[in-house]
């Protein structure tokens, strides 16, 4: 996983892509790598807040307007780090970071660089699960003629997502694009108040899980309970990248 770049984008707003950075870190901290985490929301930089994984805030705007040139340092630090990198992106920013991204082509750059490129975006069901959907599609037109991979989260908090009764997997814009997708993650609605309950408190108050795991306002169960999502999202990115237990050297 060293030598590896996951952006976290999205355009539609608050459907977990801060959620999904942070589970992308963690997951790497369990498999002993140490990622380099950026922060370029400049509406919402939930991701920032997470104090256990040293989440550096990266300004992309002045005045309030998003400058595609304030984002050269970020992906000039990306090339000279070998450690995993993990950028999280704001639906603010969803529209000039796909244009940078394409307009300095940016995988081929990074491919020549020995970079592998991951672009992990969000579908749900419920009100948003149509934005979503067309953000994937983008995302998908993004990457093609690249060796960048999607990898698509089902959040199934708001429901899980169907099109015309279709399910997500079958649907024409993934199967025709299988090529470009890494796989599907899914965070699970376990139809339990109380695990999305014990999420939404560790979302708000910005902790990783092992600081769930030490931390007193946090019982027995909820404790149990948040650590059976991160079990159950750690199995599924093991299926995506390998399912290696191996430590870096």
């Amino acid at each position: 996983m060293n030598n590896t770049t996951h952006f976290t984008l999205q355009g539609k707003g608050g459907v977990g892509k801060s959620l999904v950075s942070s589970m992308v870190a963690q997951y790497l901290l369990s498999k002993g790598y140490e990622p380099a985490c950026a922060d370029t929301d400049p509406v919402n930089s939930t991701f920032h807040q997470i104090k256990g994984l040293d989440v550096e805030m990266i300004p992309i705007s002045e005045g309030g307007v998003v400058l595609q040139k304030l984002f050269d340092p970020l992906f000039e630090t990306i090339l000279d780090t070998t450690a995993p990198v993990v950028v999280d992106n704001g639906a603010s920013t969803f529209m000039p970071m796909a244009k940078y991204l394409k307009q300095n082509e940016v995988f081929s750059v990074l491919e020549e660089h020995g970079k592998a490129v991951f672009i992990h975006t969000i579908i749900t069901g419920g009100q948003a699960k149509d934005d979503t959907a067309t953000g994937l599609i983008a995302l998908l037109d993004l990457v093609a003629g690249s060796n960048a991979k999607v990898v698509v989260w089902q959040n199934e908090f708001w429901g899980i997502p169907m099109f015309n009764g279709v399910s997500l997997e079958k649907m024409p814009w993934m199967t025709k694009n299988k090529d470009k997708i890494a796989g599907i993650v899914k965070i699970i609605d376990r139809n339990d108040d109380a695990t999305a309950s014990d999420m939404r408190l560790m979302s708000e108050k910005h902790l990783t899980l092992e600081q769930v795991k030490s931390s007193d306002e946090f019982k027995l169960f909820s404790k149990s309970r948040i650590q059976r999502v991160f079990n159950d999202v750690f199995a599924e990115l093991d299926a995506v990248f390998g399912g290696t237990d191996e430590k870096p050297v």
